[in-house]
């Protein structure tokens, strides 16, 4: 018997490459197809669902296969996949866990060029299905938008555009390949005394109270998130490359969060420069917290390496409170106020 889930559909897709949707289809069973509901534009945040509407029924198969047709507004172009699904990855994310998950969700992310993706998602944690390209198509206006049928494609992209105040430049063709991009790697949270004098790292000595790490939680640029608190990310795992990170810890009543943001092309660079041709090595993406020197620092190691390479701070910014009360940030800092709630 087909194992059987409550959960919605949606669409996505970044706020600066919105797009329409012509059809989109997923075969859940021979019989049963569901559609990913209608959103003008699919405009926000990557991974992240936009639209939703109640299904018929309360429990359905995972799908089992894609068929889609959208419009990049940017471009001005439409694009067709058709592709089978991972549904195995699925099971695995809501089988696994003991807990009551809420708010599940099969999000098909559009993006230019014709890439697409497709996550599992829930309220703790999401992960990617696949990564797949899709072939451009011609499709009739007079099918598209029935109702206004000689508007022609250029008029109707930048109709949208104007009205909308969005710059029309087209990103780097392998931006969302990037995004996308997997690499292995684990955190530490490291809690040392930074002796400025020697700019260095110095271990606590076994009879001082030392910091006790509490979870990490993270958002990545391939639009996935984990806020499962289970240890899971720190251990090796294949993730994208952070975008926002939250770590928690205390000593004694005192409780501290830090909050990373992190500035796209740099990270990008970061990473690409570190890992080179083998995405797949193993390192670890270091955390070391000085909270009462107010000294953070974000690093790289991986085996052969005679230190960890350091992540320079101009690469993210940081916002660090003591119970619930500002106490460090960045001299870059420039988030809105409560950017930090996610």
């Amino acid at each position: 018997m087909t194992d059987k889930y409550n959960y919605l559909i949606s669409g996505s897709a970044s706020k600066l490459y919105p797009v329409d949707t012509f059809f989109g289809l997923l075969s859940v069973s021979k019989d049963d197809v569901l559609e990913i509901p209608k959103c003008y534009p699919f405009s926000g945040e990557w991974g992240v669902p936009l639209s939703k509407h109640l299904m018929d029924k309360e429990y359905y198969p995972i799908p089992q296969f894609l068929d889609m047709v959208y419009l990049s507004i940017i471009e001005g172009k439409f694009y067709s996949i058709e592709t089978n699904l991972l549904e195995d990855k699925i099971m695995d994310l809501w089988n696994s866990s003991k807990r009551i998950i809420k708010n599940k969700y099969i999000i098909v992310g559009m993006a230019p060029y014709g890439g697409v993706a497709v996550w599992g998602y829930e309220e703790k944690k999401s992960l990617i299905i696949c990564w797949k390209q899709g072939k451009d198509v011609f499709v009739d206006m007079k099918d598209f938008t029935p109702l206004t049928p000689n508007i022609s494609l250029a008029d109707y992209c930048a109709s949208y555009l104007k009205h909308n105040k969005q710059r029309e430049a087209l990103p780097p063709r392998n931006l969302f390949d990037n995004y996308m991009k997997q690499f292995t790697y684990r955190y530490l949270a490291f809690f040392e005394k930074w002796k400025k004098d020697d700019e260095e790292w110095e271990k606590y000595a076994d009879n001082e109270n030392v910091p006790v790490f509490d979870f990490i939680e993270e958002s990545l640029f391939d639009g996935t998130h984990d806020k499962l608190h289970d240890g899971g990310l720190m251990k090796y795992h294949q993730a994208g490359k952070p975008k926002k990170l939250r770590v928690e810890w205390h000593i004694g009543k005192s409780e501290y969060s830090a909050y990373f943001w992190f500035e796209d092309e740099r990270i990008r660079e970061v990473f690409d420069k570190f890992y080179g041709a083998h995405p797949e090595t193993k390192t670890d993406f270091i955390i070391r917290i000085d909270a009462e020197k107010r000294k953070y620092e974000l690093a790289l190691y991986r085996y052969g390496l005679k230190e960890p390479q350091v992540i320079p701070e101009d690469v993210y910014q940081l916002l660090v409170f003591k119970n619930k009360f500002e106490d460090y940030r960045s001299d870059n800092y420039n988030q809105e106020r409560g950017a930090w709630i996610w």
